[in-house]
C-alpha cells in the first residue's frame, strides 16, 4: 500500500516511486475465512466493491485473509523501518 493510492504525495510534489511517499509492505500466508469470519469479510468487500455481488460463482471464488508475519515501512531514505504485527496491531491513535 502507498501513498500514492492518496493525493497526498501529488500535492507534496513527491514521485510515486520516491520514499518520500510513504509505503508500507506486508507478507504472510493467505488462508480462507472460517464461517465465523465470513460475514465480517463479505461485507467488508461488498462496501468497496458491490459490483462484485453479482460476479459469476462458477469462477469458484473465496473470501481469503492475509495472516500477516512481516511488515516494511519505507518511508524516508535509507531502507525499510521493520514493524512487528504486535506493534502493528497495538498501535494508538493520538
Amino acid at each position: 500500500m502507498s501513498l500514492a493510492q492518496t493525493n497526498f504525495c501529488r500535492k507534496h510534489g513527491f514521485d510515486p516511486q520516491s520514499p518520500l511517499c510513504a509505503h508500507i509492505i506486508l507478507s504472510g500466508t493467505v488462508t480462507k475465512v472460517n464461517q465465523t469470519e465470513m460475514g465480517f469479510a463479505k461485507h467488508s468487500l461488498f462496501v468497496r466493491h458491490p459490483e462484485m455481488k453479482t460476479w459469476p460463482s462458477s469462477h469458484n471464488w473465496f473470501f481469503a485473509k492475509l495472516n500477516i508475519t512481516n511488515i516494511w515501512v519505507l518511508d524516508y531514505f535509507g531502507g525499510p523501518k521493520i514493524v512487528t504485527p504486535e506493534e502493528y496491531y497495538n498501535v494508538t491513535f493520538q
